[in-house]
């Protein structure tokens, strides 16, 4: 794999989107590209690794429709609904971001080593807070999942259980006030974590692939009503 390179606050290749969060990492490490992150409205497309057959086809869908719209694809490289939404990105020659738990000498899971090769070989990138040699702890995960959303536009559940870490996810991009959405309860097996979200209403609900195509066509629209709410006031 490439070299690990830093970016700090001040630095025009750190994610101005993660600035607006209020535990900000001052240092980033990353391998790839990182420019992307900037130069793209970024979708973070999340699940849970326990996930159905159902979550697996949506959460690869999902990300090659997203690509097709021009969307950057983020998430924690994590098994599951994570995994597939990689490849469907890199199915679609999108490029994609890697969020890490631990430092970039190591890649978990390590199964997916071979992913984050792919991830990087198609001019995508692969980042964490955590410099190399630092050891591996569990609360690291859930810190991760705020820079998944930290750096995104929008963050799309495909099918979680409501104990599972996507869903602190979900909760940090409503604190963030990211675009939150999740697909129905209905279309899949193991969402408890999806029925929460669409009874307490914290979530956009898709009820089918079209209502995903119109979400993300939303944020697309909200970024440019935005430039131009900042080019001309």
């Amino acid at each position: 794999m490439s070299e690990i390179k830093t970016c700090v606050v001040s630095d025009s290749s750190y994610p101005k989107q993660l600035m607006s969060i209020a535990d900000a990492p001052k240092t980033i490490y990353y391998k790839g590209n990182i420019d992307i992150i900037n130069k793209n409205k970024c979708i973070t497309i999340i699940g849970s690794r326990n996930c159905s057959e159902e979550g697996l086809k949506l959460a690869y869908e999902t990300a090659e429709m997203a690509v097709e719209k021009g969307f950057v694809v983020v998430n924690g490289l994590a098994l599951g609904c994570d995994t597939e939404a990689l490849k469907g990105a890199l199915a679609k020659n999108g490029r994609c971001v890697a969020v890490m738990p631990c430092g970039l000498e190591q890649i978990q899971p390590k199964s997916n080593t071979r992913l984050a090769e792919e991830i990087l070989k198609n001019g995508g990138c692969i980042i964490t807070e955590y410099p190399e040699g630092s050891s591996l702890q569990k609360y690291n995960y859930v810190k991760r999942d705020r820079i998944q959303s930290g750096i995104s536009n929008g963050v799309i559940i495909v099918e979680a259980q409501e104990n599972s870490g996507t869903m602190h996810t979900a909760e940090f991009s409503i604190k963030q006030k990211r675009r939150l959405a999740c697909y129905t309860a209905k279309l899949l097996e193991l969402s408890s974590g999806n029925k929460y979200l669409e009874e307490t209403k914290k979530a956009h609900v898709l009820n089918t692939l079209k209502d995903t195509s119109d979400f993300l066509d939303y944020i697309i629209n909200e970024s440019m009503f935005d430039q131009m709410t900042l080019k001309f006031d």
